[in-house]
C-alpha cells in the first residue's frame, strides 16, 4: 500500500465496500454483518426488528452509539455512512427536528443506504457519494461530525480531519470510534492490503493520532474508552472512542 498513490488506495478501498454492499455474505477479513454489531454492543432487540438489509453489511470498528449523545434537533454528519446502520440510530436521537447526513465513498453502500432508510420510513436523512477528505458541506455547517472506523481507510488522515474540523460549528464536537495502535507497525505490515482493510494497516499510533487532533484545532480531546474486538486482529491494535470540540 505504501507504493500507491492517494487515488489509488480510495479506488481500492472503494472497490472493496462496494463488494461488501452488493455481497455482504461473501467471506472477508474483517467483520460484517449483525452478529459483528452485537457483539459491540448494538441493541439486539432494536437489530431483530430492523431489515436484515440494514444490518448484513455493518462494517463499522466499533459502537459510537454511547458516546454521541445527541440531542433533539442537532445536525449530524455521519462520515463514511455504510449501509446506514448508525445512520438509523442518529435519526432517532435528533428526532424530526433534527437532521442527519450521511455520506460514503462507495456508490454501492450510499444505494443501500438509502434503500434501507426508505424501508425505516425515516425522513430526516439525506444520503450522498463523497470523499471525506473533500466534503460538499459549507463551512460550520453540523454540530456533530460521527465516524465508525473511516480514518484508517483514509491515505490522507490530516486533511479528512480538516474537513471534520472546517464543517462543524464552534463548539461542535466530532465523536468517532477508531483503530489506533500501541505501537507503530512495521513497513511490511503496513504495505499490506489485509491488514489496510482491517482498519489497521492504515491506523495511526494513538499519541500520534491525538496530536492531529490537535494540530488541526481540536480541543478537549477525551479518549473516552478503548477496547479489543474482531477488527484488532493485530496485537497492537485497540478500538479507541474519541471526543474532541471544535473551539
Amino acid at each position: 500500500m505504501l507504493n500507491l498513490n492517494p487515488d489509488e488506495i480510495k479506488k481500492l478501498v472503494k472497490d472493496k465496500y462496494s463488494k461488501v454492499a452488493c455481497d455482504p455474505y461473501a467471506v472477508y477479513n474483517f467483520p460484517v454483518g449483525k452478529t459483528f454489531a452485537l457483539k459491540v454492543g448494538y441493541p439486539k432487540e432494536v437489530l431483530d426488528a430492523l431489515s436484515v438489509s440494514l444490518t448484513e453489511s455493518f462494517t463499522g470498528a466499533n459502537n459510537p452509539q454511547p458516546f454521541v449523545e445527541l440531542k433533539p434537533g442537532e445536525v449530524v454528519l455521519d462520515l463514511g455512512c455504510g449501509g446506514g446502520l448508525d445512520l438509523y440510530f442518529y435519526s432517532q436521537a435528533v428526532g424530526p427536528q433534527g437532521k442527519v447526513y450521511g455520506v460514503d465513498i462507495s456508490e454501492d453502500m450510499v444505494n443501500r443506504a438509502k434503500d434501507n432508510m426508505r424501508k425505516t420510513g425515516r425522513e430526516n436523512i439525506e444520503i450522498c457519494i463523497g470523499e471525506s477528505d473533500n466534503l460538499a458541506f459549507s463551512k460550520a455547517f453540523f454540530d456533530v461530525v460521527a465516524s465508525n472506523g473511516i480514518y484508517n481507510l483514509s491515505p490522507d488522515k490530516e486533511a479528512v480531519m480538516r474537513e471534520v474540523y472546517r464543517v462543524l460549528k464552534p463548539g461542535g464536537r466530532t465523536v468517532f470510534c477508531e483503530i489506533v495502535l500501541k505501537e507503530p507497525l512495521s513497513e511490511d505490515e503496513r504495505k499490506n492490503h489485509s491488514d489496510w482493510f482491517r482498519c489497521i494497516g492504515g491506523a495511526l499510533v494513538e499519541n500520534d493520532f491525538i496530536d492531529l487532533m490537535k494540530k488541526v484545532g481540536f480541543k478537549n480531546i477525551e479518549v473516552i474508552s478503548t477496547c479489543r474486538n474482531a477488527r484488532t486482529g493485530h496485537p497492537s491494535a485497540i478500538c479507541a472512542n474519541i471526543r474532541a470540540y471544535k473551539r
